[in-house]
């Protein structure tokens, strides 16, 4: 049996080597002490706490994403919670609620913004025929893509909308993807914000660590290897050196960046592309249930430069019924952050909160656990460049590529994870299934 060696423990990493643990001999060495990258969770006191998943796109209508699902009886292993509605945002002059359901998008943005109806039915109609020729390769929308290849959000946004007011609602979420809408691909603004309207967003019950772990014990049921703590320090004639130890490989996957991962080669390379933004997000602990408190809100609420996701709106399984637990989550780099890191993490948190009571009035007296992750964080654990969550920054000249898992420099080497199709849990899964089939496709 050919022998399969996987570097990195993301969900691109862990898909791959679920699929191919059927067929190949799968070893996943992974870094850090658990597995998972960003889908993972930790403890605190009576909290679970959830490192990355807000809401996965996709679970049930993305073909790459079923098929995955299916064929690795996801389905019946790992619960998904659907959340209530897309997101709520709050402007200085309006509050309003995205639902799902295409149908409901189009009734609420014909009744808040009337007078832009031409461009909002112009604008869902074009990014349906963008999903559809992604999900199908339907030749009928081919030039619908073309035609907005190297646009960006804001470009296409201006050119459709006079209202900024819309141009902020169907722009809230796009710290999902980038840090603005001016650098992001409209393509895939197109298709992430289509599956969501289309097919809704879930939560994993219990944390996206079960969906990690749930993959991971895939591989070693089928007879594979996961070992942890496990940093590759260099990568020589079809060998895999870890520890004080190595592994041999017929075929390398790597869930880390292409520039890390030739460099554990001795090849030289410079990534030419632009590495994504990272994420802040302060995990917080409420001592109360605060939908009991303040009744049915939005799962997720944009305020200013932040979102807020109340996690006591679900059925999350993230801590008792008693108490709740949510998340405050923006856009964050590493040079944000000076010699007085700590200091700063405790000063911002008070902003955040402050900021978070003129919605939530005393929220803070329910605190019972807060603690903030960094761009610095992000790094220390996943070791991104940068302490990217994204991989390839986004831009119109970036994203829309054909992805490819093979290497072009070396011939048995496949990569996976954030740096092929984009940043995001369906991304990275995808990528994983990517790597299954042209993998397979070498060795046969």
């Amino acid at each position: 049996m050919k022998k399969v060696v996987i570097i990195g423990g993301g969900l691109g990493g862990l898909t791959a080597g679920a699929l191919l643990s059927e067929e190949f001999q799968v070893t996943l060495l992974e870094q850090h002490n658990i597995v998972g990258g960003c889908a993972t969770n930790f403890k605190r006191k009576d909290f679970t706490v959830e490192v990355g998943l807000h809401e996965m796109n996709g679970v049930y209508i993305d073909k790459t994403i079923v098929e995955v699902f299916e064929k690795l009886e996801v389905y019946k292993n790992v619960e998904f919670v659907k959340v209530p509605q897309f997101f709520e945002i709050k402007t200085e002059n309006r509050t309003f609620r995205m639902p799902d359901g295409v149908e409901n998008v189009k009734r609420e943005l014909l009744k808040e913004f009337p007078k832009e109806k031409r461009g909002i039915l112009k604008y869902l109609k074009t990014i349906e025929r963008i999903y559809k020729f992604l999900q199908n390769r339907n030749l009928l929308q081919v030039f619908e893509v073309l035609k907005y290849k190297k646009s960006s959000v804001s470009e296409v946004f201006d050119s459709l909308f006079q209202d900024e007011d819309l141009k902020r609602v169907l722009n809230a979420n796009v710290q999902y993807y980038n840090d603005s809408p001016k650098t992001l691909s409209f393509l895939l603004h197109a298709v992430a914000q289509y599956s969501y309207f289309q097919g809704g967003g879930y939560f994993i019950k219990g944390g996206s660590g079960k969906l990690s772990n749930y993959l991971a014990d895939v591989i070693r049921k089928n007879g594979g290897e996961v070992i942890t703590k496990a940093t590759v320090k260099k990568i020589s004639k079809n060998r895999v050196y870890f520890r004080d130890s190595y592994k041999e490989a017929d075929f390398i996957v790597s869930n880390i960046s292409p520039e890390d991962t030739y460099r554990l080669m001795n090849i030289d390379f410079i990534e030419k592309r632009e590495i994504g933004s990272s994420l802040l997000t302060t995990y917080i602990g409420f001592s109360k249930n605060l939908k009991e408190i303040y009744g049915e809100r939005a799962y997720s609420k944009f305020l200013s430069d932040f979102v807020f996701v109340d996690y006591s709106q679900i059925e999350s399984g993230l801590t008792t019924s008693e108490k709740s637990f949510g998340v405050i989550c923006k856009i964050d780099n590493l040079e944000n952050w000076g010699s007085e890191y700590k200091m700063e993490k405790k000063e911002l948190e008070k902003r955040l909160i402050s900021e978070l009571e003129k919605e939530y009035p005393e929220i803070g007296k329910y605190i019972e656990y807060i603690e903030t992750g960094t761009a610095k964080t992000v790094q220390r654990y996943i070791k991104t460049p940068n302490g990217t969550a994204y991989g390839f920054k986004p831009t119109p000249s970036q994203f829309f590529k054909i992805p490819k898992s093979k290497s072009k420099k070396v011939k048995n080497l496949f990569f996976v994870g954030q740096w092929v199709i984009a940043g995001g849990f369906a991304p990275a899964i995808s990528s994983g299934y990517l790597c299954y089939k042209e993998l397979k496709s070498s060795h046969n």
